[in-house]
């Protein structure tokens, strides 16, 4: 009984990230630049009785940056922060842009890989458990991103303005199977590829 009440919460219930909180969005720091993004997690709780029209709708929950800031040109390495959990995301190789790894100081390490050579709008995304493709809506636009598995749900992340990459809205259906790592290289993965390098 209380196996199937568990199962039944844990279906309605929205999926729960590195804090304990569900990601809403990311966008980047400053207007002008791409080198450091701010991850924001929704204050309000779908299940409270109290709403306050004056509460702020998102709060800031971790960040994510590129690691040489302000020293050398080198888009190869960051570091991220969330919660309690901090890591970094890095090529494998320095000349191959289709491979990376995150590495979480608490031990968990997400490989994700391009599909194909030379094509940044599909992607392989493991932690040697589970395995999702993460995929561009469209290849000639990249302000839209998704995974839809029929084992472990949906994701989706998407501009607040089309053609704007500064803001990306995350629409988190994945089920409780996947990791909190898994769904920070999936955030990564969408904002390297589409914006800028400045």
């Amino acid at each position: 009984m209380l196996r199937s009440v568990a199962l039944s919460l844990s279906l309605v219930l929205p999926p729960l990230f590195l804090t304990g909180q569900r990601v809403s969005s990311v966008s980047t720091r400053w207007s002008d630049s791409f080198v450091e993004w701010e991850i924001f997690a929704p204050v309000r709780d779908s299940l409270s009785a109290v709403y306050d029209e004056e509460a702020p709708d998102e709060e800031r929950i971790g960040e994510l940056k590129l690691r040489w800031l302000n020293v050398r040109d080198d888009w190869s390495e960051w570091d991220f922060e969330i919660g309690d959990q901090r890591g970094t995301i890095r090529m494998k190789w320095k000349d191959d842009p289709t491979q990376w790894e995150l590495r979480a100081y608490d031990g968990a390490i997400v490989s994700m890989r391009a599909a194909w050579a030379n094509d940044p709008t599909q992607w392989r995304i493991t932690d040697n458990d589970v395995a999702l493709s993460l995929r561009s809506r469209w290849t000639n636009q990249l302000d839209e991103w998704m995974v839809e598995d029929n084992q472990h749900g949906a994701f989706y992340m998407y501009t607040f303005q089309e053609m704007d990459p500064r803001d990306w809205a995350i629409d988190d259906r994945l089920s409780a199977r996947i990791s909190p790592a898994m769904r920070l290289a999936m955030i990564f993965i969408v904002i390297f590829h589409s914006t800028p390098r400045q």
